[in-house]
């Protein structure tokens, strides 16, 4: 077997609104939420909705808790790596195993946007 380094996860997406209420995987359709290769999850940030706090996502490694999100920024406002990231540490992401962002509840107006890395 050979020694590789592991990938980090990158999922960078807008949601719509509407497509961000609660119970939802805001990220299910995107496709670096499930890879072949072996992965690790070090950080995630989240912003948009109507007001700072006012949006949260719980992240999960399949069925493993990560952590939860709230939204930084309000809508529009992009994601400033440097200043919105949230430490996960350096959590294993096994190869076919699903990364979620479960809302917690509805999204207000403005679209939201997720940075997973």
């Amino acid at each position: 077997m050979q020694n590789r380094a592991v990938k980090p996860v990158y999922v960078n997406l807008n949601v719509l609104t509407a497509a961000a209420t609660a119970g939802t995987d805001i990220i299910a359709n995107d496709r670096n939420s499930v890879s072949a290769e072996p992965r690790v999850l070090r950080q995630g940030g989240l912003a948009g909705s109507v007001a700072i706090n006012d949006f949260w996502v719980e992240i999960y490694v399949g069925d493993r808790y990560v952590g939860r999100l709230y939204n930084t920024k309000a809508a529009g406002a992009q994601i400033d790596f440097n200043a919105d990231m949230r430490p996960f540490g350096n959590v294993y992401v096994p190869p076919g195993a699903k990364v979620s962002a479960i809302a917690g509840v509805n999204a207000g107006a403005g679209n939201v946007d997720i940075l997973l890395a």
